[in-house]
């Protein structure tokens, strides 16, 4: 997990401030960071100061959320209105890694999956074959559609000559 926050990207990608609390183990200033990894970038999250050294609080914000709702420190309206924000933010981070990940992305391209056969793709390829075979799948059943339509349209002309 990177340590690594700016500010400046912190605050373009949040909707919502929640308070820094201080830690209820140590006593020390939670703070917060935006990660950087390949598998959560842009996810934010919370850590004690002391994390990894006396303490062990750590939450992503979804979590630091319901953490700050669970403790009292967000109540009310504050409370509803942080906890739809922060699984919103969540969801629509999901939903681009899910996008990047469909787009074969660089970084997630170097990953590999195994096939039956013992060979193996990129996640890349293994994305490209899947929207191939769903295009497959939609071409079969448009024809299938004409088909019927036109047997359709035989029988009808059948039963109007007869």
């Amino acid at each position: 997990m990177s340590l690594t926050s700016s500010s400046s990207s912190a605050v373009h990608r949040r909707a919502l401030a929640l308070p820094l609390i201080r830690c209820a183990g140590c006593k020390e200033k939670v703070r917060m960071f935006v990660s950087t990894t390949e598998k959560h970038d842009g996810w934010v999250f919370y850590k004690c100061q002391n994390h990894g050294v006396s303490c062990e609080f750590w939450r992503w914000e979804l979590e630091y959320v319901q953490y700050l709702v669970e403790n009292h420190y967000l109540v009310g309206d504050a409370a509803v209105d942080a906890n739809g924000a922060a699984e919103e933010r969540r969801e629509q981070l999901l939903n681009a890694q899910e996008l990047n990940y469909m787009k074969g992305s660089t970084s997630m391209s170097k990953k590999f999956v195994k096939r039956e056969s013992g060979n193996v793709m990129t996640r890349q390829q293994a994305a490209a074959l899947m929207k191939l075979g769903r295009e497959l799948v939609m071409l079969i059943k448009i024809m299938l559609a004409v088909v019927l339509m036109l047997g359709v349209g035989a029988l009808v002309l059948y039963m109007v000559k007869n």
